[in-house]
C-alpha cells in the first residue's frame, strides 16, 4: 500500500539501536517535523511486496525540520509509498555494472588498505553511502534511508502512541535554534508549562548549539517515568529558564473540535492522518451539527500528513464525485484516485486552513477540496510534497523509501516543489501562535476572544463565515 511522508514523525524507543546516524529522524509532525499523505507498502530488497504491513500511509518531511518530539517529534518527512509491486526481472544497464563496481572498487580499497583499523566501522561506512546516494537524487528529503531504529520509530508512529515528553519541535533553518512550535494536548510538556514559540538551549545541561534533529533526538528521548532537564529561552518574555519533565506515554490526540456557539460554527483540527482520522473525523463533524454547527472551519496547519487512505476517506466526506488526487509515474501517465462516494457533509460552508507546515496527506486533502469546489483555503502556501514513495526493506532492518510515482491534485496541478497556495493568503505574525480547539476549549474562549487571539489565520477564516 502507498505511504506519504514528509513532516518527519519521530519518537525513538529502541534505545538499543546504532547512533550512527547521518540523516534525518523521524520524529512527527513536522514537515520531517514531516509530509502528509504517506502511503507505504514496504517490500523486501528484491521489489516483493512485505506481507506483514498492508497499510498505507502517508507523511511528510520538511527539509526545515520540524520535530514532534513526543517527544513526539514531527519532522515533515513526506512521501506515499506506492501500491504498485514492481518487477524483480529489472535488467541493470551496462553503465550501473560499471558504478556498482567501481563502488565495490573503492570499499574494497579502504577496507584492505586504511592505515587506522580501529576507525573502520563497516555500518557506518555503508550507512554513510547509502544516505549519500539517495541524496544524490535530489528528491526534497522524501527520498530517503532509515537505519533500523527509524523504521521501528516509523512503524510506530502513526499508530498514535509514543513514549515522551510530547512536544512538536521545528529548527530554524536560518539560526539552527529549535523552537517548541506546541505541546501535544495533556502531554507532560504541556503539564510543565512548555508553551509554543519557546527555545530549547540545552538538555541535561547539554547545549544544543551545532547540533541536528537526531543528536537532540537522543538527548530528549528516554523511558517512560524518566527525568528530562531543558533549558527554556521565552523570546515573548526574555525569561531563561530550567524545567524538568517526567517523560510518559502518550497518546496523540488526532482530532480537535471547538463549537463556536455565537457564529455556529465547528473548528475542527486534524493533527495528523492516523489510521482511524476519518473515522473521528465523522464523529465530530456528527457532534458539531448536534450543538448546531452550519459552517466549519478544518484546520490542517502543521499536519505532516499520514496514511493516504485517511486523506481520500476525509476529502470524501466532503466531496459527492471526481478525483481526490492524480498519480503519475515516470512516463508519465496519470491514474485518478477517485472519492469514495461515503459523503457526510456536502452542503456546509467549509474553509481550510493552511500554512507552510501542511504536507504531504494534508495537501491531498486542502488541493482536492480546493479543486473540487468544496472549500475556500486560507492561510500560507503549503509545504510542497509530492514524491510517492516506495518502502524498500534492507538486510539488517533498514530500509530505503524511494520516489516511485509522484501526485497532483485533481485539475492536474503538481503539489511537489510548488505546494497548494491558498486562495486568500493571510500569514501569521512571527510572535503570534496558531489557536487549536484545545487551546479554545481549555481557556473557555468566545469568538471575540479568538479574533482577538492574534491568530490572523483563524480570525480571517471566522470572518470569512461570517459574511458568508
Amino acid at each position: 500500500m502507498s505511504r506519504y511522508d514528509d513532516p518527519r514523525w519521530y519518537e525513538e524507543q529502541d534505545t538499543g539501536s546504532s547512533s550512527e546516524q547521518s540523516h534525518y529522524n523521524y520524529f512527527n509532525q513536522f514537515p520531517s517535523s514531516s509530509a502528509a499523505g504517506n502511503d507505504v507498502s514496504q517490500q523486501n530488497g528484491s521489489g516483493q511486496q512485505h506481507p506483514a504491513n498492508t497499510r498505507s500511509h502517508a507523511r511528510h518531511r520538511l527539509g526545515q525540520v520540524i520535530a514532534l518530539v513526543a517527544l513526539v517529534v514531527v519532522a515533515f518527512s513526506a512521501g506515499w509509498v506506492s501500491h504498485q509491486i514492481f518487477s524483480s526481472n529489472f535488467n541493470t544497464s551496462d553503465k550501473s555494472k560499471a558504478y556498482i563496481q567501481l563502488f565495490q572498487q573503492a570499499w574494497t580499497t579502504v577496507d584492505k588498505n586504511y592505515v587506522d583499523r580501529k576507525a573502520i566501522n563497516y555500518q557506518k561506512m555503508s550507512y554513510a553511502a547509502i544516505q549519500a546516494m539517495v541524496d544524490s537524487l535530489q528528491d526534497k528529503g522524501h527520498t530517503r534511508f532509515m537505519t533500523p531504529t527509524e523504521v521501528k520509530a516509523e512503524n510506530q508512529q502513526l499508530k498514535g502512541t509514543f513514549t515522551g515528553i510530547g512536544i512538536y519541535l521545528r529548527q530554524d533553518p536560518q539560526t539552527k535554534k529549535f523552537s517548541v512550535t506546541s505541546p501535544i494536548p495533556g502531554s507532560p510538556a504541556e503539564k510543565a508549562g512548555l508553551k509554543h514559540g519557546d527555545i530549547i538551549l540545552a538538555v541535561n545541561g547539554t547545549s544544543l548549539t551545532g547540533k541536528d534533529l537526531n543528536a537532540v533526538t537522543a538527548l530528549i528521548q528516554g523511558k517512560d517515568g524518566t527525568s528530562v532537564e531543558l533549558s527554556i529561552q521565552r523570546p515573548a518574555t526574555g525569561q531563561t529558564f530550567t524545567v524538568h519533565v517526567t517523560r510518559a506515554e502518550i497518546s496523540v490526540p488526532n482530532v480537535l473540535m471547538h463549537y463556536i456557539p455565537e457564529d455556529h460554527i465547528a473548528h475542527i483540527q486534524i493533527v495528523q492522518f492516523a489510521a482511524g482520522v476519518s473515522d473521528q473525523l465523522k464523529d465530530e463533524l456528527s457532534q458539531a451539527k448536534k450543538m448546531g454547527a452550519t459552517k466549519i472551519i478544518l484546520d490542517l496547519r502543521n499536519n505532516p500528513g499520514g496514511y493516504l487512505n485517511e486523506a481520500v476517506d476525509t476529502a470524501s466526506l466532503f466531496v459527492k464525485s471526481g478525483n481526490v488526487l492524480l498519480e503519475q509515474d515516470s512516463s508519465g501517465q496519470r491514474t485518478p484516485v477517485p472519492v469514495t462516494g461515503h459523503t457526510l457533509n456536502t452542503t456546509d460552508e467549509l474553509v481550510v486552513l493552511v500554512n507552510e507546515n501542511s504536507a504531504s496527506a494534508a495537501e491531498i486533502v486542502a488541493g482536492a477540496l480546493q479543486d473540487n469546489n468544496r472549500a475556500v483555503l486560507i492561510g500560507e502556501t503549503t509545504f510542497g510534497t509530492g514524491t510517492v514513495l516506495q518502502q524498500y526493506d534492507l538486510s539488517d532492518g533498514s530500509a530505503i523509501l524511494l520516489g516511485t510515482q509522484e501526485w497532483l491534485t485533481p485539475k492536474g496541478a503538481f503539489i511537489r516543489d510548488h505546494g497548494i497556495t491558498p486562495k486568500f493568503k493571510v500569514a501569521l505574525g512571527n510572535n503570534d501562535a496558531s489557536l487549536s480547539p484545545s487551546d479554545e476549549d481549555s481557556n473557555h474562549m468566545t469568538v471575540q476572544q479568538i479574533l482577538n487571539s492574534g491568530d490572523t489565520q483563524l480570525s480571517a477564516a471566522i470572518k470569512y463565515l461570517q459574511e458568508h
